[in-house]
């Protein structure tokens, strides 16, 4: 982890792209899950809330919904979560778009996918530690520079007058004292409310989120797995993304009414029907300030997709490689699939 890290945060909600491709968000989900206790649960108490935002959409306003419509469809490879990569010469390799939750829709792999996981050698995720999420608890630890604000700085100080109750109240509503948060990165109490209630107590149930699922599986199969990023690189990402952005993000989630809920039950409904491409076309056509859109998306999304893209060549290169990322990275003109593309791959989308 539109990742992870919608329809509306604000792009809908809050620009930022939580559950579907911003990694970064599982360093503060680790944090979350690792610290909280649920005892084991029926099946009905795991259940999570929301509602499918687009439903509201389309009635309460038609005509923004088919004009997401018909932007959606002009975005390059924004209809497919998973691809084979070729090249003459070479064991196909695979691309694979994730989704941060454990949501059994997300954990039910496309057609194809276990006979090409039979046949890799190396899987490629955003972060190897998700195997091991206490390792991106000490990351965060290691580096307060990123996660506090400097000085004797507080919110307070950055946020407007007005501001600074709204979010206290804000936070109050999730069960935060804002008291505890005052000195913290505003991108740091954002990541902090990606996780949904129902994702912490399924984690302490033992369900685990499909990037660490499948990098657990890599390791119990044998299956060399490679993180194509580091921690301070993500939580660095976050952080450049500056503070009165950041915060634009975190009031506009705060307001939301079902907050993460409805958020991630839309991101779900649209992943389960991959059509990654309607998340990046929704956020522009509700948008209410493209510029700082444009600025979060081109720092989360599309330099990271860069580094991406250079790190797996090597192991593309030598075929029989799977690489599993958030899938807010795979479409558009500097998705992942373009960019392999240019690096002489033929990408295919596999359904």
């Amino acid at each position: 982890m539109l990742s992870q890290n919608m329809v509306f945060t604000s792009r809908a909600a809050s620009k930022g792209l939580p559950t579907f491709g911003n990694g970064a968000l599982l360093v503060a989900a680790a944090m979350l899950t690792i610290f909280s206790f649920s005892p084991a649960l029926a099946d009905d108490e795991l259940a999570c809330p929301g509602q499918n935002l687009l439903i509201q959409l389309e009635k309460e306003d038609p005509v923004r919904f088919r004009k997401a419509v018909e932007k959606a469809e002009t975005i390059p490879n924004g209809n497919a979560i998973f691809w084979k990569i070729e090249k003459p010469g070479l064991q196909p390799s695979w691309l694979l778009g994730t989704m941060h939750v454990s949501d059994s829709r997300v954990l039910d792999m496309p057609e194809g996918f276990y006979e090409a996981y039979d046949a890799i050698d190396t899987l490629t995720v955003e972060l190897a530690e998700i195997a091991e999420p206490e390792k991106l608890v000490l990351e965060i630890f290691k580096h307060p520079e990123l996660t506090t604000l400097p000085g004797d700085k507080t919110l307070d100080h950055i946020l407007p007058p007005d501001a600074t109750s709204e979010v206290a109240a804000g936070l109050k509503k999730k069960g935060i004292n804002v008291n505890l948060m005052a000195k913290m990165r505003p991108w740091f109490i954002y990541a902090s409310l990606q996780t949904r209630g129902c994702d912490i107590k399924r984690r302490a149930s033992g369900l685990r989120v499909l990037d660490e699922s499948l990098a657990l599986e890599a390791l119990d199969d044998g299956v060399n797995l490679v993180g194509l990023e580091t921690p301070v690189e993500q939580i660095k990402a976050l952080s450049d993304v500056p503070d009165d952005r950041m915060l634009q993000n975190l009031r506009e989630l705060l307001a939301f009414p079902n907050g993460m809920d409805d958020i991630t039950e839309t991101m779900i409904s649209l992943y389960d029907q991959g059509k990654i491409g309607m998340i990046f076309s929704l956020m522009e056509v509700v948008s209410t300030d493209l510029a700082a859109e444009k600025a979060f998306e081109n720092r989360m999304i599309t330099d990271r997709n860069k580094v991406m893209a250079e790190r797996a060549k090597p192991y593309l290169d030598k075929g029989r490689t799977m690489i599993a990322v958030g899938a807010a990275h795979l479409p558009g003109d500097d998705g992942l699939v373009e960019l392999l593309r240019r690096q002489g791959f033929t990408v295919t989308a596999v359904n």
